[in-house]
């Protein structure tokens, strides 16, 4: 077999690795975010406003404005829905409710392309940056098959993730493109066409730049070891792509700062130093576990229960990571100093030194894990360059693949429902305030499961310490006049007219949360619990006082008063 028919085989062999991890997902349904993504977001379901898409935030029709730029997945998303066939917006409002049984099959054939692409594409870069094929076929099947990129993968909302590698890795391989032979300048700036298409894609594709700087740093100096140090004026031309990107990304800061800023920046108060650091050392401790030994996962991780002594271990273990990147630049192995800056250059922003909305997340391993194993797979076929030893990479990556797979289709089932995938990550993480409330909101709007409703609307009051104790209690991240109306409701509904009217009461009492269209709400909830409970005179009473306040709720009052008691005693 030639070495092209080899690297061809290759490929082939981790698409075959992508398709049989995340083949299971196309029987998922929508989850989480997806209703914002596509059930809820009118532009998306109409061709017609396909150029909307870049001057809105991605969740625009979701539960407030938030600043997610990202509008090629909104893009890929409109595709996906004209080729499903759903329903117009006109259609939809006629029918008064969102598609919820549109067919999710055609948007998780897309997030395994895309995947896929970006598993292919990190192979075909490993190769123009000069790596052994048996290290680029190491990294890009460990990459295609490893659980951690479920929560991308598996989840619709999730593509952004995969779109953005995908759209680096080729600008990436373009951006190396010779400098002798072929149409050198269309490739490079296909290179800055593909980052401007990342920055469409997801915002952390910021870190460009910085991996094209490291490989082109790694190739420049590959080929001065190669040419004995000849060529120590040909940094400057590989330097072009990588001055384009920059310009770019300052044009992207700027428009992203002003026309393209659509929320106020939504990052958390920040921790004391110290804490961070601490947390800091932890999540790279067990990112590093993860990467490795991935069991356990879930969407929801804290730092909560995780020992202190694994905050020094994960320092420890990041000073000796940065040690065997200077030990291999002094031994002239640049390709894994390469692949180890690489990691942690995309580590550092999800790090938790900076601020962010979770100490850490599955998902933001995706990038920054091409680099760990490109480097991994260096190390392992420099460590067996001898004769009898050069088919063991492969034969490890191979092996490690069979098992990433077996643990993958497990890990993809707890994405398959909204149920299921919050069940199995209280069951991990119990603690967790939005994981309860998107569960009773799951089981109250979708599933009219009041009863589990009730118990995950009360579970987050005992964890908020506004109802029962909590040691200590979670931060309030859902407001309590909100909790009570909902829980109030779920009674209503479970046929518990007092219990409701307590909740309501509850809610009245509590001025600061009760805004008034939640007061208002709560209190025609809690004349409806008076007639529920055959108290005429205080519902009649209460309406009374409703309709004074505001004058709006006079026909639903009417339409719940019509007829008169039979008696006095009603």
């Amino acid at each position: 077999m030639s070495a092209s028919q080899g690297r061809w085989l290759a490929g082939a062999v981790i698409v075959l690795a992508a398709f049989a991890a995340y083949v299971n997902t196309f029987e998922g349904e929508w989850v989480w975010d997806d209703a914002s993504s596509v059930l809820l977001h009118r532009n998306v379901q109409d061709p017609g406003r396909f150029f909307q898409l870049f001057r809105e935030d991605q969740h625009a029709f979701g539960r407030g404005q938030g600043n997610f730029y990202r509008p090629l997945v909104s893009a890929s998303f409109m595709l996906d829905y004209a080729v499903t066939g759903g329903p117009s917006p006109a259609e939809i409002e006629t029918a008064g409710r969102p598609p919820l049984g549109l067919p999710t099959v055609v948007f998780h054939f897309s997030n395994l392309l895309w995947h896929t692409a970006a598993a292919l594409l990190l192979y075909l870069l490993l190769l123009r940056a000069g790596a052994p094929i048996s290290a680029a076929i190491l990294a890009g099947l460990i990459f295609a098959a490893h659980p951690l990129h479920t929560e991308a993968v598996a989840y619709i909302s999730g593509r952004a993730d995969m779109m953005s590698a995908a759209f680096m890795f080729a600008g990436m391989i373009l951006a190396l493109t010779p400098r002798t032979g072929g149409p050198r300048w269309a490739a490079w700036c296909g290179s800055l066409a593909c980052f401007a298409a990342a920055l469409m894609s997801k915002e952390s594709s910021l870190i460009y730049p910085v991996l094209l700087g490291i490989l082109l740093a790694a190739a420049w100096l590959q080929q001065r070891q190669a040419v004995g140090g000849g060529d120590k004026g040909g940094i400057v031309p590989r330097l072009l792509p990588l001055i384009g990107a920059v310009l770019l990304l300052v044009i992207y800061v700027a428009l992203r700062s002003t026309v393209l800023r659509f929320a106020a920046s939504g990052a958390t108060a920040a921790a004391p130093l110290g804490q961070r650091l601490q947390e800091t050392g932890q999540a790279f401790a067990l990112y590093l576990h993860l990467l490795f030994w991935p069991t356990g996962l879930h969407m929801e991780r804290t730092l909560d229960g995780i020992p202190g002594w694994l905050g020094p271990l994960g320092w420890a273990l990041l000073v000796g990571i940065v040690l065997c990147a200077l030990a291999a630049i002094s031994s002239r192995k640049y390709r894994i100093a390469a692949g180890l800056a690489w990691f942690l250059a995309a580590w550092a922003p999800i790090s938790g030194i900076f601020p962010l909305n979770a100490p850490m997340a599955e998902h933001w391993m995706y990038v920054p894990m091409a680099g760990f194993w490109w480097a991994v797979g260096e190390g392992l076929v420099l460590a067996c360059d001898r004769p009898r030893l050069r088919w063991m990479p492969l034969m490890l990556a191979g092996a490690a693949c069979v098992l990433l797979v077996a643990l993958t289709v497990q890990r993809n089932r707890d994405w398959h429902d909204d149920e299921r995938l919050f069940v199995s990550t209280l069951e991990k993480n119990p603690n967790s305030v939005r994981v309860h409330y998107n569960l009773a909101v799951t089981y109250e709007d979708i599933l009219k499961n009041y009863a589990g409703a009730r118990r995950h609307y009360e579970a987050i009051l005992r964890l908020q310490g506004q109802e029962g104790s909590a040691k200590p209690p979670r931060p309030a991240t859902v407001a309590e006049g909100e909790l009570r109306l909902a829980l109030g409701h779920v009674l209503e509904k479970t046929g518990n007219p007092a219990a409701a009217a307590e909740q309501f009461q509850k809610l009245l009492n509590v001025k600061s949360n009760a805004e008034p269209g939640m007061a208002l709400e709560a209190a025609m909830g809690f004349g409806r619990c008076f007639l529920a409970m055959g108290d005429w005179p205080s519902a009649t009473q209460l309406f009374a006082q409703v309709v004074k306040k505001a004058s709006g709720a006079g026909p639903e009052v009417q339409r719940l008063l019509a007829g008169a008691p039979f008696s006095n005693d009603f």
